[in-house]
């Protein structure tokens, strides 16, 4: 046995414990430090812009123009819009929540004090501000009184901003559909404008809180109330006048014979309105709304009866249709679909709900909106500064003058990019998703479907174009000149008629293809194509005077150019609606194509 000890050996430490491996990974929430800053900028921004302005006004011209001084102001509330949106912190939320509250004390002072301050006795007029600063202060303080509103916490600080938006947004709603029946000429300016402000304060409050039953779903139910009450009023106050004033003598030839054409057409007018009173008696339908339907079929049905017996109204009524009776009926028509689409279930209804709500929860329509407000704004500044110039050489515009300001490069190119921007995913992200199979598999035909993507996108089409009006509105209110706007109107419809073969197109080319870019191309194609045919058609000799023809039906810049001259071109109209219609029997064949194989 060795006596020798064994060598010592220092001890192993023990291995460093290792993490538990957890997934998925932690997720930390992105802190609110650059969208201070975005706030911070647009604040210093709208300073900036603010003091340019006021300084430009009261003291002359200095070496920053005015016009840089909107443009700052505009991008600041830009940024601090997305400041409000960004950043829900409780000292945030309320500053923004301070800020749309003292824009809207803002907007009320516009309204009340009259002006212009320099003047004195009867030549100041109370509301001469109101168009565009009160309007202006009315729309910022809705842009901040939403994020305030959605990021509160406090039951009743949220109760009472939810309160206030739904009251502002009512009494305009209301105050201008009965304003505008007694004074039609109220409806042409100030009155449009303020609907559309109101309809968006109302559809704010709606946005928050529950529709489908409650106080949301009553409220969705009055402003579809007013908007038919507004619709029928309107209705009857173009025809019913006209009608009794005419008496039956409209029913005879110059030879004082019946003429059975119109005289059928009569029928069929008062069988129409007899057929409304017998619906409201067989649908099943609430009490009061059998009666104000019934109401509305027996009145009619007297009218055209009474009118057919004899001459009711002895001296020949004021035209009421143009511009009254179109402003106050389109009102009315908003409402009412604003209001339908909350409270109906209708399948059609609630598809076109869904598919017009995804533009407003997406970059996409976003990015649209504020693309082509900014684009419609170069274009109403060129317009003003072609107006200015004019004024300075003492040159006179001849009207309608609306035609110089629509058509320009800009928006010719916008709508060319527009319409494949809304377009490019309607069917075709659903086919590559595999969600277009989960729609159709429940009791779901394909019909509705189409119409309910093409109707949500035209309509958000029309949207990105109403600030190009409201910016002539405003032009109205702060020039103090009138002009003819009546152009405007038969311009709308050919708008509204080009774009709905737009819509139709870039629909059908949506359901050829699952992949999203190459929709847009195709549809990009095809707008490229219309837009050339306005240049194509005098370089076209080879083709004759049909080939000319053509090419000119083919070109929506002459069908707007024919419109702004305050002409109503119904034949190409119906001729854009009936490509329309083509477009979405194709995507509906389309689509029914796969149960073919």
């Amino acid at each position: 046995m060795s006596s020798t000890p064994p060598a010592t050996t220092e001890p192993t430490p023990p291995a460093a414990a290792r993490p538990v491996e957890t997934a998925p990974s932690a997720i930390l929430a992105e802190g609110a430090a650059l969208a201070r800053l975005v706030g911070f900028i647009g604040l210093f921004l709208l300073v900036l812009g603010a003091v340019v302005v006021i300084t430009t006004r009261a003291v002359g011209p200095r070496w920053v123009s005015e016009g840089w001084g909107f443009v700052f102001a505009g991008f600041g509330l830009a940024l601090m819009f997305y400041h409000a949106v960004s950043d829900s912190e409780q000292e945030v939320r309320r500053m923004y929540g301070g800020l749309a509250a003292g824009f809207l004390v803002l907007a009320v002072a516009a309204a009340l004090i009259p002006g212009p301050f320099d003047a004195t006795g009867d030549a100041k007029q109370q509301g001469y501000y109101l168009l565009p600063w009160g309007l202006g202060a009315g729309f910022l303080a809705l842009m901040f009184a939403v994020p305030f509103a959605r990021h509160e916490t406090d039951p009743q600080l949220k109760t009472v901003a939810l309160n206030a938006v739904l009251g502002v947004g009512g009494l305009l709603c209301v105050g201008v559909v009965a304003w505008g029946m007694f004074r039609p000429d109220f409806l042409a300016g100030t009155g449009l404008a303020l609907a559309v402000l109101g309809l968006g304060f109302v559809c704010a409050y709606l946005g928050q809180i529950d529709t489908s039953e409650g106080t949301g779903y009553t409220v969705a139910f009055a402003l579809g109330a007013v908007g038919a009450a507004a619709l029928f009023y309107a209705f009857g106050r173009t025809v019913f006048p006209t009608v009794l004033f005419d008496g039956p003598a409209v029913l005879r030839k110059p030879n004082q014979a019946l003429d059975p054409y119109k005289a059928l057409g009569r029928g069929l007018v008062i069988v129409g309105f007899l057929g409304l009173v017998a619906w409201s008696v067989l649908g099943r339908f609430p009490a009061w709304l059998r009666a104000t339907l019934a109401g509305a079929g027996l009145v009619g049905a007297g009218v055209f009866v009474a009118a057919s017996l004899g001459t009711q109204v002895p001296t020949q009524p004021k035209p009421y249709l143009v511009p009254g009776g179109l402003i106050l009926g389109a009102i009315g028509l908003a409402y009412l679909a604003v209001g339908a689409s909350v409270c109906s279930d209708n399948q059609f209804i609630t598809l076109t709900r869904r598919e017009l709500s995804w533009y407003f929860v997406s970059p996409i329509g976003y990015l649209v909106l504020g693309g082509m407000a900014a684009i419609e704004w170069i274009g109403y500044w060129q317009f003003y500064e072609l107006l200015s110039e004019a004024g300075r050489a003492q040159q006179q515009v001849n009207e309608p003058i609306v035609r110089y300001y629509f058509f320009s490069l800009f928006p010719v190119l916008a709508v060319v990019l527009q319409i494949p921007a809304l377009t490019m995913r309607l069917l075709a992200e659903e086919r590559r998703t595999g969600s277009l199979e989960v729609l159709l598999t429940s009791p779901v035909a394909e019909t509705p479907v189409v119409l309910s993507k093409f109707l949500a996108t035209w309509l958000f089409f029309l949207l990105s174009w109403l600030p190009a009006g409201l910016y002539l509105v405003a032009l109205r209110g702060e020039a103090g000149q009138p002009f003819d706007y009546r152009p405007l109107l038969s311009f709308y419809a050919a708008l509204a008629a080009s774009g709905a073969a737009f819509v139709a197109g870039g629909l059908f080319f949506s359901t050829l293809t699952s992949n999203q870019i190459v929709s847009a191309v195709l549809t990009f194609a095809m707008m490229a194509f219309l837009m050339v045919c306005y240049f194509m058609k005098e370089q076209m000799t080879g083709f004759g005077p049909i080939g000319r023809q053509f090419f000119t039906r083919l070109s929506y810049i002459d069908l707007w150019l024919e419109s702004l001259k305050g002409q109503l071109p119904l034949r190409d109209i119906l001729v854009w609606a009936s490509a329309a219609v083509f477009g979405l029997f194709l995507s509906v064949k389309t689509l029914e194509a796969r149960k073919w194989n």
